[in-house]
């Protein structure tokens, strides 16, 4: 409780300081409440015993995501600054709801009742319409917080109807309450709210929102997307698969198993055919989460670290993706593919580490990826979904495609020759994440150590 409360605080007052002379500190303040926010978590500081009459839960897992969250957050918080040429207002307009949005990420991955999770969820979801629709003079902005909003708000229908559903089978809206037996109403009501949540993961058939959506997005924000929004919602599925996995029939794991395979076949697809390097990336989160699905078939809590992994080696690769993105867009004026020629030739170090996030993405060896794709497939062949394991490898060998088809372009020598200059400050940020994605490849089970 205690560390939302501070992001609260902090969000507000990044709120006035754009009224105040001096926007310099807003950045500086933001980050100073995310960091303070991390360590009230990793100490385990709370401000009451139990956080909202014991309706959340921030621990185990879910307080690794919580961390997670926010440090994808510290990463991203001083890339916002871009904003500052367009007045000090909406630098703070825009960090105080991106602020905002950690709160509701935080009561998704630690929620214990479902009023608790709906909740958080349209705390994110309301900051990410607003978000997406930044860029105001921009058509394809305006667009994308329209077309998120309108399906977004489909979603929360179709999951307030299941936790509805769930309320009159059990009398209860929480997790952890024991049942006799299950039913069909029950199982729907499984149903739906999975389909609510797999929309925030982009899974297959929910995903139409998803290339659009990230394509329009200011390209800081569509990285906020990628990265808290979908840890958030990994978080929330989680927490759903631990406490109502074991009531579940087995018709709905098979559904989740075709619905897995769905999203790695046709994000897959539909990504070779791309020109736009956002929604390539679109597509290859919709891979992604794909990949994450499998690892919960035969899902155990003391398996939760093989999830965890995945999204840690997930979220840094897209950082460094999406922010590299922003850069290249800066400088040409657009996000098409081909303004990615030569890159290696006008700045060796943004194409070496966009390669080495892209490589990840693809699984190639001694990245992350790489270790989270072999510990998720591994999972599944123990658990004897042989069947699964052969398709998605089978289908990842395609992924490499696109990935190595930037980097190609990276490397293709080019006659035009751009300015592409980077502070310290976001090299710093490129170098760690990179470094910290080798390692995990390198060096795995010193992650999964920490985790489990």
């Amino acid at each position: 409780m205690l560390a939302i409360v501070i992001l609260t605080v902090v969000a507000t007052i990044v709120l006035y300081l754009g009224f105040s002379q001096n926007r310099d500190v807003i950045i500086p303040v933001a980050l100073l409440g995310s960091l303070i926010a991390i360590y009230c978590i990793v100490t385990k500081q709370s401000l009451w015993n139990n956080w909202f009459m014991n309706m959340m839960n921030i621990e185990g897992s879910s307080r690794i995501f919580s961390i997670l969250i926010l440090c994808a957050a510290a990463m991203l918080l001083p890339f916002i600054n871009v904003f500052r040429s367009r007045g000090g207002e909406e630098l703070a307009d825009f960090t105080g709801i991106f602020l905002y949005s950690l709160i509701g990420g935080i009561m998704m991955v630690s929620y214990s009742d479902f009023m608790v999770l709906f909740l958080g969820i349209e705390i994110l979801s309301i900051a990410m319409y607003i978000l997406a629709g930044s860029s105001r003079k921009r058509v394809s902005s305006n667009e994308a917080s329209l077309k998120y909003f309108l399906l977004g708000s489909f979603a929360s229908a179709i999951l307030l109807f299941g936790i509805a559903l769930y309320f009159a089978c059990t009398g209860s809206f929480r997790l952890d309450i024991d049942l006799v037996s299950s039913s069909s109403l029950l199982n729907l009501s499984y149903l739906l709210i999975f389909s609510g949540l797999a929309f925030k993961i982009a899974l297959v058939p929910f995903h139409f929102w998803a290339p659009d959506v990230y394509q329009g997005t200011p390209t800081i924000f569509t990285a906020t997307m990628a990265t808290v929004v979908k840890i958030s919602a990994v978080g929330a599925m989680f927490q759903f698969i631990i406490f109502c996995g074991q009531h579940m029939e087995s018709w709905l794991y098979w559904l989740i198993s075709v619905l897995a395979i769905a999203s790695i076949l046709i994000g897959n697809i539909m990504a070779l055919s791309q020109h736009s390097v956002k929604r390539i990336l679109a597509y290859s989160g919709i891979v992604q989460a794909g990949f994450i699905i499998v690892g919960f078939l035969n899902f155990k809590s003391e398996d939760s670290w093989i999830v965890l992994y995945y999204m840690i080696a997930y979220t840094m690769a897209s950082l460094i993706t999406f922010l590299g993105t922003h850069f290249v867009e800066d400088v040409s004026g657009s996000d098409d593919i081909n303004s990615f020629r030569g890159l290696y030739f006008n700045n060796p170090f943004l194409a070496i580490v966009i390669s080495i996030a892209l490589i990840s993405l693809g699984g190639g060896p001694l990245t992350a990826g790489f270790m989270a794709k072999f510990f998720v497939l591994s999972h599944a062949a123990v658990s004897g979904n042989i069947s699964i394991v052969v398709l998605a490898l089978v289908l990842a060998v395609i992924s490499l495609y696109y990935y190595f088809r930037i980097i190609n372009l990276m490397l293709t020598k080019s006659n035009e020759q751009k300015s592409w200059q980077l502070n310290l400050t976001y090299k710093g940020i490129f170098a760690i994440i990179s470094l910290a994605t080798i390692i995990a490849g390198i060096a795995p089970y010193f992650v999964v150590n920490m985790l489990k």
